[in-house]
């Protein structure tokens, strides 16, 4: 029995491999990754820049608990031998569950001397970096964008906050959220220039960003928060990729391949209602990888029914996603909060049902909307 095979040490393939041996004492379980920090909890890293930072645990927990830890990197995938090429060597696996994680981008203007927060190593320059920075730029509006100009206004860092969208998580969110979380990094005093490309960052002291519209921004920091894309660029001659390179599945998360299951930022899967779904947030990644591990362990097949969470603590607020989040396609039905702090919850419906929320600062209102989404996913027949 060659056992179970995961690549990757992110979230996913963590929860798998903690699950499977949970569930399974006997279980041969081998981890690969080419992150020699690994494995460590990802959420953290821009969290918390200005609290405790990340700890990686290195590869101690797993391998007391009997897992195989292998550092190296999936080169390519023989689905019918199944055999995975690594840069150690070969590696025959009976069960394989692909969690490969993402890259970030990385546009012409970025270099070494503009940090990036994808790693643990990342991490540690960056904070060491902000300790001695009198000003900082972050480009791009994400939430890892956001959460870092946060972290560094709390910090003291005056902080200028760069993305491409006219507004921030307008496309994403929609206005009332949008306009929500513009006025909370205003007052914060975060400097937003909304509608802005970067067209080259020179790495002097300090940094000089242009703009495409001439504009230069100066800062001691400079960081990039500007996405990622699905790292399976090993995979090109499987056919497992979709047009987008996420690796797509089923709705159990089984791929085209006997035996290969899919985890993380990096899968597409189709969701309980048919639609085509992915996610980049932590919180389903751990959720896939429970899932799988259930599955292989007893020898079924489920739907994963779970609708994708995230949540995100800027300026001292939380704002938490439940759902189908999509201003394009959805009705939004806005109800102002009524906590202590100020907030709202945002009411996603397509055809008058209830398909997603978001809130910040409102609790209450996120639980009784998480609720009806979670049971409207788990009672409707997967197509």
């Amino acid at each position: 029995m060659n056992g179970t095979v995961i690549v990757g040490a992110g979230a996913a393939g963590l929860s798998c491999a903690k699950h499977l041996r949970q569930l399974d004492e006997a279980r041969t379980i081998t981890v690969l990754d080419k992150d020699p920090d690994v494995p460590y909890e990802r959420p953290p890293l821009s969290k918390a820049l200005s609290g405790a930072g990340p700890v990686s645990g290195g590869a101690d927990e797993l391998i007391k608990a009997g897992i195989d830890v292998v550092l190296g990197a999936a080169l390519s995938l023989n689905t019918a031998a199944r055999v995975l090429h690594t840069s150690g060597g070969d590696i025959a696996y009976d069960e394989l569950v692909l969690a490969p994680g993402s890259r970030p981008h990385r546009p012409e203007w970025v270099s070494d001397e503009v940090h990036a927060l994808h790693s643990l190593d990342d991490s540690r320059r960056l904070r060491q970096a902000v300790s001695a920075a009198g000003s900082a730029v972050v480009i791009g509006g994400g939430f890892v964008g956001a959460e870092l100009a946060a972290s560094l206004v709390s910090a003291k860092v005056p902080t200028t906050f760069v993305f491409r969208e006219d507004a921030l998580f307008r496309n994403r969110l929609g206005e009332a959220a949008s306009d929500f979380l513009t006025r909370l990094h205003a007052e914060a005093g975060v400097k937003l220039i909304h509608g802005a490309t970067v067209a080259d960052v020179q790495p002097r002291q300090p940094a000089l960003v242009h703009l495409t519209d001439g504009t230069t921004l100066y800062a001691d920091l400079v960081v990039a928060g500007i996405g990622s894309h699905p790292d399976t660029g090993w995979l090109g001659d499987t056919e497992l990729l979709a047009d987008d390179d996420t690796i797509r599945t089923d709705a159990c998360l089984s791929t085209s391949a006997p035996g290969v299951n899919a985890a993380g930022d990096s899968v597409s899967w189709i969701g309980f209602d048919g639609s085509l779904m992915r996610s980049a947030h932590w919180t389903t990644a751990r959720s896939h990888g429970r899932h799988i591990a259930f599955d292989l362990v007893a020898g079924t097949h489920t739907p994963f029914l779970e609708p994708p969470y995230f949540w995100s603590m800027q300026h001292g607020s939380l704002l938490q996603g439940i759902g189908h989040v999509d201003p394009q396609v959805s009705d939004i039905d806005v109800v102002p909060g009524t906590g202590p702090k100020p907030g709202l919850l945002a009411r996603y419906l397509i055809g008058g049902e209830l398909v997603g929320a978001v809130a910040i600062n409102h609790p209450q209102g996120f639980m009784a909307a998480r609720a009806h989404v979670e049971q409207r996913a788990a009672s409707t027949p997967v197509r």
